[in-house]
């Protein structure tokens, strides 16, 4: 019986959530120094198009990110802004207390659970960029080896490969020349450039790329994995976590999500 009026009352409750005219990210108390501020502090590396750049005329950040960030913070009566930082560094960043959280594609990997909570908000997959004349086409990273790829410093492509040239090693074949670079823009210069043969990227940047420079770059095949993408926080910082929780579940409901989606067109990225 107790059990029954407990469910009941518990369906009460939300009902008069529900009806009451506020969101459930309303109920969320944020951290001191945010309810200060009425500030989040993203660290971001803002080299990653389309999810996160510099717009050339104004130097503002744009991208993917940069609007959900803005939708997340909105949710929570605060505003967002965005600190600069190199992909390598966003972690120890965070740590440092440079920022509040990480918003830069960053994939939620068994790894950097073990520093930090993870609110996903999109899933995406690491595939290998090409030039539209190239005819290498990729079963697997293996395939690789011997050619001279670039990638991202301290992304999820970086340690990928760096398993796969020890997995060669023993087998007692050529290793794949790794070319790790600070951007993606830098990458994709080096694979126009012919100085690379491929650029070991985020799948959805292909299509990006083709949208500046129209027929210029393909995939070589399937993504190698597909992974969450998230909002990342120290274990310290629940509230926060919480809160992020909370304002991707709002902006799910009240269509924000699907907008910016569509405008960046990455509704094959959804993660509901």
């Amino acid at each position: 019986m107790n059990s029954i009026l407990s469910k009941l009352s518990l369906a009460l409750v939300g009902s008069a959530i529900l009806f009451s005219g506020h969101s459930y990210a309303e109920t969320i108390v944020l951290p001191e120094n945010i309810q200060t501020s009425k500030q989040i502090t993203f660290c971001t590396d803002l080299g990653y198009p389309p999810w996160e750049m510099l717009d050339p005329e104004t130097q503002k950040p744009v991208g993917f990110d940069i609007d959900l960030a803005a939708a997340v913070a909105k949710a929570l009566g605060v505003t967002s802004t965005h600190k600069n930082i190199t992909f390598d560094g966003l972690v120890p960043a965070l740590q440092a207390g440079q920022c509040d959280a990480i918003i830069s594609g960053f994939y939620d990997k068994p790894d950097r659970r073990q520093v930090v909570d993870f609110a996903n908000y999109a899933t995406t997959g690491t595939a290998l960029i090409i030039k539209a004349d190239s005819s290498l086409e990729v079963g697997s990273l293996a395939e690789l080896s011997g050619r001279k790829i670039a990638v991202g410093i301290g992304t999820a492509g970086e340690g990928l490969m760096q398993e796969t040239n020890e997995a060669l090693k023993a087998e007692g074949k050529p290793v794949i020349n790794i070319v790790s670079l600070q951007t993606s823009s830098e990458a994709f210069q080096q694979l126009a450039a012919n100085l690379v043969e491929g650029y070991l990227g985020s799948s959805d940047q292909a299509a990006y790329y083709n949208k500046l420079n129209p027929g210029s770059m393909k995939l070589a095949g399937a993504a190698v994995n597909q992974l969450p993408t998230g909002i990342a926080t120290l274990h310290r910082n629940k509230e926060l976590h919480e809160a992020f929780e909370a304002a991707l579940a709002e902006i799910r409901a009240n269509g924000e999500y699907d907008r910016i989606l569509k405008l960046w067109s990455f509704e094959d990225l959804a993660l509901r």
